[in-house]
């Protein structure tokens, strides 16, 4: 749920600011509002100044300090958690901004960027030696048969296949050339490529190669490590390198671990001192003065004013005071946005990461999230066994990453998801497709999937129903809670000729009596009439819309039936290659396709219907997210 804020000022003496914003950041709980330029008449004595010149030379000179320090930390491998043990000593801002520290941060940023620069060529170097290879060992073993010979150059090229109708006239020119003193020896690299080797007297070399040249045919150019080498002996000299180069980017390696045993736990002390000192003076812009006293404005939830106000009072008596102040109107689109749910809840809110926050005053759709994203998640994979792998899978997930907030809060939501995929998959009979039927286990409570499509349909477009008449009323019950009276009776408007329009269709499909077609249209043609007073032509379009929303829910009863239909394939090739091992083994294969499908495609459709189909019709973006100054510590 969005958390009620209040606007709170603090009032204090000047000479306490730096003291005061430093208790504001251990705190971390005020969403500091960065005052105007410009105050208004009431606080004509009030006015920002810009951060005095040495605090605003020690910024810069920390940033700059920062950067450097971050540069050598994403460089260094994570520290195990045991080499990070040990405690490090307190650091001063004096100690880090001084010769000796930069001196030696110097030196350690030096030793990290050329440890990395000379892994990187070897790694360039291992790449070469690959797309060299291949050619070498395919023409090596004419080389072989060359060598020995004196006072002859070898030349080694590469001819594309779709080419290879230049060998013939090549070997014309060359003997030309040549005047006949030359050997050709023409091998098959692989499907695309030709390797030629010739060899041929040394003063016919310019000329050879000029003709090489002239008809831009690759010749095999070495690595300038192996130039001066004939192509035998840099074939000899690029296996063994190969074979070393690992060992010394092994050694890189171990360099690259003691310098993180050593400075990995202390660079993130240090990245986290520095950016919390940063932040401290950042803030120190966002206030106002008067000769004598600051003033500080920002927002804290509500539920959180007591505290403080206690520990404002606490640290600093009747030296600074704390006041809550009255919110003006104009300000109202303009509060900061906390959303904050119960536990059970909580997980669901990383799905609202990928839109703007909503405004203030409007609805958190996180509970809805909650409800209907495992219910149609559970309809569409709707199988006790598919339910049960992916539960164990989830916990796994959550277990192994816990530490990772975003993955941890996936998993629950797979937990949650999974077993109302159990739920259904009893409801639906389903154990794997029809394997629980075929052993004679399950049987369908409610219907079968695949047989009663029409049921599952109707069943679909019936949730889509009810999911998008509740959030015109989710929309309706938002414009009324913020005073909008003229856009809640567009809502009611649009959501009474929806169902009334959906009503008579159901009458003329003979689904309900024909007694009720008159009061029907009359309430249809009021609603509309008040829709196009309010909204103009829009309106009514934006009915048909809904209406196109609905009809989107039908995709619950296609994927699952899609769903149900690859099981029973599953099931039904395993069956009929008549040895258990195989059977077992396609089978396998099979479901284990349709259990990532399973998972996938109920995700993506499920947060489509709710992005896009329920959203849209209560959902109002543009609010400012609650960003509370606070210790970031080792963060970005």
């Amino acid at each position: 749920m969005i958390k009620v804020m209040s606007k709170i000022q603090l009032i204090g003496s000047k000479g306490l600011l730096d003291e005061v914003i430093k208790t504001l950041h251990e705190l971390g709980i005020v969403h500091i509002e960065s005052m105007p330029s410009r105050i208004s008449l009431e606080d004509t004595y009030l006015r920002r100044e810009p951060l005095e010149r040495g605090k605003a030379l020690l910024k810069e000179s920390l940033e700059k300090v920062l950067e450097r320090l971050k540069g050598i930390y994403m460089l260094l491998p994570a520290a195990e958690a045991e080499e990070m043990a040990g405690g490090v000593a307190p650091v001063l801002l004096a100690d880090i901004t001084s010769h000796a520290f930069l001196n030696e941060v110097d030196r350690v940023e030096q030793e990290v960027r050329g440890l990395h620069a000379e892994r990187a060529g070897f790694s360039e170097e291992i790449s070469s030696i690959e797309r060299y290879e291949k050619i070498l060992k395919g023409i090596a073993p004419l080389v072989a048969r060359l060598k020995g010979i004196n006072n002859f150059e070898t030349m080694g090229i590469t001819i594309d296949r779709t080419k290879e109708d230049i060998i013939p006239l090549l070997e014309i020119e060359i003997s030309r050339i040549t005047e006949e003193k030359y050997q050709l020896f023409v091998k098959d690299i692989d499907k695309d490529i030709i390797g030629i080797v010739i060899t041929y007297p040394k003063k016919y070399d310019a000329r050879v190669k000029s003709l090489i040249s002239s008809e831009a045919i690759s010749e095999i150019k070495l690595p300038e490590r192996y130039a001066e080498m004939s192509l035998f002996d840099a074939l000899k000299n690029m296996v063994k390198r190969r074979e070393d180069i690992p060992i010394l980017i092994g050694n890189i390696d171990n360099e690259l671990s003691k310098l993180s045993e050593k400075w990995y736990k202390t660079l993130e002390r240090l990245t986290g001192l520095l950016r919390d000192t940063i932040d401290e003076l950042k803030a120190l812009a966002y206030c106002v003065h008067t000769r004598f006293t600051f003033v500080i404005v920002g927002w804290i939830p509500k539920e959180k004013f007591n505290i403080l106000s206690s520990t404002v009072r606490d640290r600093f008596g009747d030296r600074v005071m704390v006041r809550e102040m009255a919110i003006r109107e104009d300000e109202i689109d303009l509060i900061p946005v906390y959303i904050k749910n119960p536990k059970l809840l909580r997980p669901f809110e990383i799905f609202l990461q990928a839109l703007p926050p909503p405004k203030y005053s409007s609805i958190d759709p996180t509970p809805y999230l909650a409800l209907f994203f495992p219910t149609f998640f559970g309809l569409i994979l709707g199988d006790i066994g598919y339910g049960i792998i992916l539960f164990f899978l989830s916990l796994y997930l959550k277990k192994r990453f816990k530490a990772k907030e975003y993955i941890s809060n996936l998993s629950s939501i797979f937990v949650i998801s999974s077993l109302f995929a159990v739920v259904f998959g009893v409801l639906f009979g389903e154990f794997f497709g029809d394997l629980g039927e075929r052993l004679g286990l399950l049987h369908p409570i409610i219907f079968d999937r695949l047989k009663a499509t029409k049921v599952f349909l109707i069943l679909a477009i019936g949730i889509g129903l009810g999911h998008i008449t509740l959030g015109l009323m989710l929309a309706i019950v938002n414009y009324i809670h913020r005073g909008k009276g003229k856009e809640a009776l567009a809502k009611v408007s649009m959501l009474v000729l929806l169902l009334t329009l959906l009503i008579i269709l159901a009458i003329l499909a003979e689904y309900l009596p024909k007694a009720m077609i008159t009061p029907s249209v009359l309430i249809m043609l009021i609603a509309f009439i008040t829709l196009i007073l309010i909204e103009g032509t829009l309106g009514p379009l934006e009915v048909l819309k809904s209406i196109s929303n609905i009809l989107s829910y039908a995709r619950i009863m296609a994927i699952g039936t899609a769903s149900v239909a690859l099981a029973m394939v599953a099931n039904k090739l395993g069956g009929l290659t008549g040895n258990v091992i195989l059977g077992i083994l396609i089978a396998g294969i099979i479901h284990v396709i349709n259990i990532f499908l399973g998972i996938l495609s109920p995700t993506i459709q499920s947060l489509r219907l709710h992005y896009v189909e329920f959203f849209s019709k209560f959902y109002q973006t543009g609010g400012r997210r609650y960003e509370p100054f606070r210790k970031r510590g080792g963060r970005s």
